[in-house]
């Protein structure tokens, strides 16, 4: 991240800006640390001793909600599993925690039930206006919990969450599911912040290439891990974003997405964004700020 250009685009946003971080257990997207002077941070963990125990050490701008969600309020099965942070209203799969040593923290410890609830219900009870990001990590949940939260995703600039593209627990909603949702709320892919992968045997000397391209510059050849891919973090942003989508925005319509964007690096869009609205003087001075680290 570039500070002296983020700090031009801060400079520009006249809203507080709220964010919400679902499955929060260690603590506030550590992405949105960055804009405490333009944001406030809603997080969702359902157990509430860890609730106690980030609220006891969180800035002003974060706050912490002990609650379930999911499309419906009510009682759902919570499978608790060894690494607590793995817990799901969804059961993991047996042979995976067996038979895969990345996978032994899946393992089921036992089955209770939570209380859910719906997103946009919460946010309307709790006085809270248009979301701006949304991180979803929930072990299979976000699907549901995004349905619960479709007025809320309406005006949401970006979406980041975990997607798996093959299952970890019993009847979980994968990739598909979910990039067709939020295509059909119109958003579109932009990016994967990771591949993960699991092997049958731990090899750590067994490598295998993944090709990774971009421009400027040749493409890269990664090392990876042996293993059968399962989840990435998936992010998300509006279509009208890309140079594909609208070719003209309102500086009130493209300041937060173009902050957003600066945050996670993503400078190609947030200067595209400033260009869809016409204002050449903050394009040129954010290039300026920018070309020295290109």
């Amino acid at each position: 991240m570039t500070t002296g250009a983020l700090e031009l685009l801060l400079d520009r946003c006249g809203d507080r800006l709220t964010l919400i971080d679902i499955g929060a257990r260690w603590g506030a997207h550590e992405r949105w640390l960055p804009l405490a002077r333009v944001a406030e941070i809603l997080c969702f963990e359902p157990d509430p001793e860890e609730c106690r125990r980030l609220e006891a050490a969180t800035p002003p701008n974060v706050r912490y909600l002990p609650i379930g969600l999911s499309d419906a309020n009510e009682e759902r099965d919570l499978f608790v599993t060894l690494e607590p942070a793995c817990s799901s209203n969804f059961e993991p799969i047996p042979e995976l925690h067996e038979h895969y040593p990345g996978l032994t923290i899946i393992r089921r410890i036992k089955k209770t039930t939570m209380s859910c609830r719906r997103l946009d219900d919460v946010l309307m009870e709790q006085g809270v206006g248009p979301v701006a990001a949304m991180k979803l990590d929930t072990q299979g949940s976000e699907l549901s919990i995004m349905k619960g939260g479709k007025r809320a995703l309406a005006k949401c600039a970006l979406v980041d969450i975990e997607v798996e593209f093959n299952p970890i627990y019993r009847r979980q909603p994968l990739f598909c599911d979910v990039d067709r949702f939020l295509r059909d709320h119109g958003f579109v892919l932009w990016r994967f912040e990771n591949l993960v992968h699991y092997p049958t045997e731990s090899l750590p000397s067994a490598q295998a290439a993944m090709l990774i391209a971009g421009d400027p510059g040749p493409p890269a050849m990664a090392q990876a891990p042996n293993g059968q891919l399962y989840w990435a973090q998936a992010q998300y942003v509006r279509a009208e974003y890309p140079r594909t989508g609208a070719e003209r925005m309102e500086p009130g319509e493209a300041i937060v997405p173009a902050i957003l964007a600066a945050v996670y690096g993503w400078w190609d869009l947030a200067l595209e964004l400033v260009r869809k609205t016409g204002d050449v003087d903050l394009l040129k001075r954010l290039r300026a700020s920018l070309t020295p680290e290109l």
